[in-house]
């Protein structure tokens, strides 16, 4: 199974038990359990997202404080001091 036989599996469930407890158990797998459910609707579907990630996309006031590299010529971010593209420096 996966390329690990069984006493592998056996001594990797068992350390996973002494790390997080019996009591975190059910906790930590109904919390991977929707984090993979979350992935696999964003992936299959990205144009409904959750409002939380809808609000962490970019709006249009970071798009309007972007500027450009002298060097360059790409959009950076208004409060760096370097380009991350060339590594021309941009306070003077």
């Amino acid at each position: 199974m996966f390329g690990y036989n069984l006493g592998t599996i056996i001594i990797i469930l068992v350390i996973v038990l002494l790390l997080f407890g019996p009591r975190r158990l059910p906790e930590l797998g109904d919390s991977i359990g929707k984090a993979i459910r979350s992935f696999k609707k964003a992936h299959d579907d990205p144009e409904n997202l959750p409002k939380e990630e809808a609000k962490a996309a970019p709006t249009a006031t970071a798009a309007a404080q972007a500027k450009t590299c002298p060097k360059c010529s790409k959009e950076i971010a208004q409060d760096t001091a370097f380009c991350p593209h060339c590594g021309q420096s941009l306070k003077a």
